[in-house]
C-alpha cells in the first residue's frame, strides 16, 4: 500500500514537472514571446532595490512666436485667399459622416387585419350543452391593439367575457392616412360559440 502511494507521488511530481517544461518550450516557441527580461526595478540578492535609469530627456517644446511665417495647407471647408495663412487647430480629426438610411414612408391604406383569435368556450356553458353568440364593438389604436371594447348584443352573459378576451387578442394593421396611422373606430365583430359534434 505504501509502495503504491509512493510510486503515485512520484510519478505525479515528474509528470508535474514535464509539463511545466513542454509548456515553457511551447510558450518561448512562439512568435512574439518575451526573450529579454522586462525593464523594472532589478532586485539584487542582499534586498536592496536599484533604481531605474533615468528617463530620456522630454521633447523641447515650440514657441508659437516662431510659427509667424509657417504657411499650412488650407482646412478642408475653408476658403483662404492669395497670401492669407491658415493654421489646422490642434486636436481630434473629423470624424467621417454617417451613413443615411432611407427611412420608408408608411404606405397608404385601410385597415388590415393581421391575427383574430377563437374565443375559448366558457365550461359551464359547454357542460349544459348551451351555444350562442355575442357581437362585440372596438377601437383600433394606431399600433393595431382593439381598445374601448364593448358588447353590443349577445344571446347569454356567460359568453361575454370569452369574447371581449379574444377580441383584446386581436392584432390589426392599422389605417394609414398621408404616411400616418389613424385610429379607427366602430368595428364590429360576431363570435359564434357553437357545440362540435
Amino acid at each position: 500500500m505504501f509502495t503504491r502511494y509512493a510510486s503515485a507521488v512520484t510519478t505525479g511530481t515528474f509528470m508535474t514537472f514535464g509539463l511545466l517544461y513542454v509548456m515553457q518550450l511551447l510558450i518561448g516557441m512562439q512568435p512574439g514571446a518575451v526573450s529579454e527580461p522586462r525593464p523594472g526595478m532589478i532586485a539584487n540578492w542582499i534586498g536592496k532595490l536599484k533604481p531605474l535609469p533615468p528617463p530620456p530627456p522630454p521633447e523641447p517644446i515650440i514657441d508659437p512666436a516662431d510659427l509667424t511665417n509657417v504657411v499650412l495647407p488650407p482646412v478642408r471647408g475653408s476658403y483662404s485667399g492669395p497670401g492669407t495663412p491658415v493654421y489646422v487647430p490642434l486636436g481630434e480629426p473629423e470624424p467621417p459622416p454617417l451613413p443615411t438610411f432611407a427611412v420608408p414612408k408608411f404606405a397608404d391604406g385601410p385597415l388590415v387585419v393581421l391575427l383574430r383569435i377563437s374565443p375559448t368556450y366558457p365550461l359551464v356553458a359547454r357542460s349544459r350543452g348551451l351555444e350562442g353568440y355575442v357581437i362585440v364593438q372596438f377601437d383600433v389604436s394606431t399600433d393595431g391593439y382593439a381598445t374601448n371594447i364593448t358588447v353590443v348584443e349577445s344571446s347569454d352573459h356567460m359568453f361575454e367575457k370569452a369574447a371581449i378576451e379574444a377580441a383584446r387578442r386581436f392584432k390589426f394593421k392599422p389605417r394609414v392616412v398621408d404616411g400616418i396611422p389613424q385610429v379607427s373606430g366602430g368595428i364590429q365583430n360576431l363570435f359564434r360559440f357553437v357545440m362540435n359534434d
